[in-house]
């Protein structure tokens, strides 16, 4: 017959104890480098874009996904996609036209105004300069108003 271990009501919370701070330490690392990862941040705050804009066409995206441009009657503007909650990626849906945030839902309009959700400002604009053989360039260091195009 094999012998039965006795456990104290102690030694079993000891070790669950021992197991939680073991769980905890385990988790440290790699939380801290989830909250100080770059991967989701602008690499550079100049971006430039030349593919040709077409009046009315709706926001297009550059080769910087969260840096996008639209041309309307009024001139060219840019935004960056990135949620004034706390700085997901958002989605732009033309269908809807509307901007999603996936990650707690804020719902921006077409223009980047939020319409729900815990956002509190609007998708930020940024300054937009044309060179002479065309090639946007959109600096995102610089915030513009709503109503500046280029």
């Amino acid at each position: 017959m094999p012998k039965q271990l006795d456990w104290s009501r102690r030694a079993v919370l000891r070790l669950a104890g021992v197991g939680i701070i073991a769980a905890g330490a385990l988790t440290i690392e790699p939380l801290v480098k989830y909250l100080t990862s770059k991967e989701d941040r602008l690499r550079s705050p100049l971006v430039e874009y030349n593919l040709p804009l077409e009046v009315n066409s709706g926001w297009q995206n550059t080769a910087n996904g969260r840096v996008w441009v639209k041309q309307d009657p009024l001139g060219v503007m840019a935004l960056v996609a990135t949620c004034t909650h706390l700085g997901c990626e958002v989605h732009y849906y033309p269908e809807k036209k509307e901007w999603l945030c996936p990650c707690h839902a804020s719902t921006y309009d077409v223009d980047g105004r939020p319409v729900s959700g815990p956002a509190p400002r609007a998708l930020p604009r940024v300054a937009v300069e044309r060179k002479s053989d065309g090639t946007l360039i959109i600096d995102t260091s610089k915030q513009v108003g709503m109503d500046t195009r280029l």
